[in-house]
């Protein structure tokens, strides 16, 4: 079945990436060893990264908590002798026959980075002559069409991606044994399954061994030198009985019990079915399915409503104590019961609200209309304390608990010619917030969330101002966000440490005396020291980037001397120019050195000098702590992430809220054709809009999934 080395110590292994290929057909033993590899991780017996390799004959794989007798054909499956195999992560039903490479990338939580792992595939494809893309959260398309689909495993601090690559499968098999939801097909849009996938070999002429060959080599050039896994004796007795327990009726079958109630429905982390058997007026007995990858889930919710009375409210309070699933599900149910706002609705009138908001483009300090649709939409549509604080305001979603969350938008727009247009995406910042205010309306969410509408971004004047708001109210820390264009859409962009730059732009003004333009010798100008000054500047900027460590830069914006009066020299000049780095203490040494700098030149050339800040931002830097819960958030609610190898050069002021509360500034993908922040081209797409509100709602959230 697999190389082995007899006797083999059980020990940590170290120091280098491993590749396992299974030489087995069979499904239950492939799986299980999949399984026996996440444990050996979850154990700390293993270090580094695995890929592992097997090829099913004939089976269809079903997520660890999904209704075998909904999912399949398993009268069909009988006849044809084609296996079915519960994988023990979660996710949605597959088909696997000869002409499809399974692959996992299993690891600890050190080393897990969904990012590399996908750029591992990619580059397999295109060296077998396919080009493809991620889509969505876990498939990877090419021309539109799937051709993988990814899972993911998480056991203690052990972390797993598997996925499919579809090269020469039957595709006539796979129509005839899945039995896919109509809700989860209508969600995508998609008419059948057929319509869904593609095999590799239909877009280039590559077989399953080409595949392996290729991601192989691609591991290998990503990840560096790699040894075969040998799989130790009492190992392989370990995957023995996994494999048993994957070939039972009772692991496969026989989870589904007779049921007198049903709920169902589609929710923002999978489809769940939710079977109820009543006695006496309660539950007896409660049955989850879910293809959610989250593979606990299915037995917290059971657990829940188990013994409680079948009476809504008591269900919906049982439920909604339970974590953000539960309290999507309670709603769920009293949406069914009362037609409350279904999701797909908060979506659209988010999005309804952003355009909205484009059209109403205002400048930093002059945001009035703005910020009053903001304070109308929020005051007709929830039940939020709102707190008006002249130019800004914010909204509180209180359920008395013990700590605070504050989620900043910020509602300016880029300057313009003589007016001003939404360049950068404030818009879609402030609807993101207003979805996430009708998202929180009447849930329960274990904490105080406050909602912080921000003035004067662009300037970097707002932040300063809503700072009263730590005196105001309780914040225990606050979280912002901004839209990256270039990056794959609703990818969340880390970053520990510093995220973005601190800057400032400097004007200095060196005056002299005027004469009559035919006798320069007899006045004082300040062009030559102006113009010595400007290309010390990046001088002055390499010795503090050396000093401190950290990237700092100068940029010239302008300089205007003297005036348009050829008979008068020049007496008066300004250099204007932006600085940035990546640590505050740099900036301001390096601003302290150009004002010393100034004012050399100028006593040294009988000119005064002075120099002027405006547009101040501090460094925004993110609390570790808080990069960390982000990162294990993202995991649990599968959203993609990845991690920055350096800050933004530009610039924001949500860093003035460090100094008063642990801050997390994250990005969010706008998608990798989106035009540049701050060009005609710009404009923030509402298909983000949930994404960011979801974002958001996983970090609030975040100590319940943990």
């Amino acid at each position: 079945m697999f190389n082995l080395n007899n006797g083999a110590r059980s020990c940590i292994i170290q120091g280098m990436e491993h590749i396992l290929s299974s030489r087995s057909g069979d499904g239950w033993v492939n799986l299980a060893t999949d399984e026996y590899l996440l444990e050996r991780y979850r154990r700390g017996e293993m270090d580094g990264v695995t890929l592992y390799f097997y090829v099913n004959s004939n089976a269809v794989i079903i997520g660890r908590n999904q209704n075998a007798w909904r999912e399949c054909d398993a009268r069909a499956m009988e006849e044809d002798g084609v296996q079915l195999v519960r994988r023990h992560t979660g996710g949605g039903a597959v088909y696997h026959d000869g002409g499809n490479l399974n692959f996992s990338f299993i690891t600890d939580e050190r080393h897990y980075d969904k990012e590399r792992f996908n750029r591992v595939i990619l580059a397999a494809l295109k060296k077998a002559g396919v080009e493809a893309e991620v889509s969505g959260r876990n498939d990877f398309t090419a021309n539109g069409r799937k051709f993988s689909g990814c899972a993911y495993g998480l056991m203690g601090p052990a972390r797993a991606m598997h996925g499919t690559l579809l090269v020469s499968t039957d595709m006539t098999r796979l129509s005839r044994y899945l039995v896919p939801s109509k809700r989860k097909l209508a969600a995508k849009g998609i008419s059948s399954v057929r319509a869904r996938v593609v095999n590799l070999s239909e877009l280039a002429p590559v077989t399953v061994e080409d595949m392996r060959r290729c991601v192989t080599e691609a591991f290998t050039e990503e990840f560096g030198e790699c040894e075969e896994l040998i799989i130790p004796d009492d190992g392989i007795k370990e995957i023995e009985r996994l494999t048993q327990r994957n070939r039972s009726w009772e692991w496969r079958m026989g989870r589904t019990p007779a049921f007198d109630h049903r709920i169902e429905g589609r929710f923002s982390f999978g489809e769940l079915e939710l079977l109820l058997k009543l006695r006496n007026g309660r539950v007896a007995e409660a049955e989850v399915f879910t293809d959610a990858l989250d593979t606990g889930l299915a037995e917290r919710i059971a657990a829940l409503v188990k013994g409680k009375r079948f009476d809504t409210a008591e269900l919906c309070a049982a439920l909604a104590a339970g974590g953000p699933e539960g309290k999507e599900l309670a709603e769920h149910i009293i949406t069914e019961e009362n037609g409350k706002m279904t999701r797909e609705e908060m979506v659209s009138i988010a999005a309804e609200a952003r355009r909205e908001l484009h059209g109403l483009a205002e400048r930093s300090l002059g945001e009035t209309r703005t910020k009053a649709y903001l304070m109308r939409f929020l005051a007709e549509r929830t039940s939020l304390r709102i707190v008006d604080k002249g130019a800004w305001f914010y909204a509180v979603h209180d359920e008395g608990a013990k700590s605070s969350t504050a989620v900043r938008a910020d509602f300016d727009a880029v300057p313009v010619g003589g007016g001003a247009e939404h360049r950068c995406g404030h818009d879609g910042h402030s609807a993101a917030l207003l979805l996430l205010a009708l998202m929180l309306e009447g849930r329960t969410v274990g904490r105080n969330v406050v909602l912080l509408f921000q003035h004067a971004e662009e300037i970097g004047a707002g932040a300063k101002e809503c700072c009263a708001l730590f005196s105001d109210e309780r914040v225990d820390e606050i979280v912002g966000l901004h839209n990256i264009p270039g990056e794959p859409m609703g990818t969340v962009l880390l970053k520990r440490g510093c995220f973005a730059c601190a800057s400032c732009g400097a004007e200095i003004r060196m005056t002299g005396s005027p004469t009559h333009a035919a006798y320069p010798e007899n006045g004082v100008n300040p062009t030559a020291a102006l113009c010595r000054l400007a290309l010390k500047l990046p001088e002055l900027a390499e010795e503090t980037e050396r000093k401190h460590s950290r990237m700092t830069l100068t940029t010239v914006v302008g300089m205007d001397i003297g005036a348009r009066a050829f008979g008068v020299a020049a007496s008066d000049g300004r250099l204007m120019a932006t600085l940035r780095s990546e640590s505050t203490a740099a900036l301001d040494e390096l601003v302290s050195r150009i004002e010393i700098e100034a004012a050399g030149e100028a006593e040294a050339n009988g000119l005064s000098a002075e120099t002027k800040l405006c547009d101040v931002f501090p460094a925004t830097e993110n609390d570790p702590a808080l990069v960390e819960s982000m990162e294990r958030a993202c995991i649990a609610a599968n959203l993609p992430y990845k991690y920055l190898d350096a800050p933004f050069r530009w610039s924001e002021d949500f860093g003035e809220y460090g100094a008063y509360a642990p801050a997390l500034f994250f990005g969010l993908g706008s998608g990798e054709d989106t035009a540049p922040l701050h060009t005609e081209g710009y404009e923030y797409p509402d298909e983000l809009l949930p994404r960011a509100a979801d974002a958001f709602m996983c970090f609030i959230t975040r100590e319940n999934a943990e």
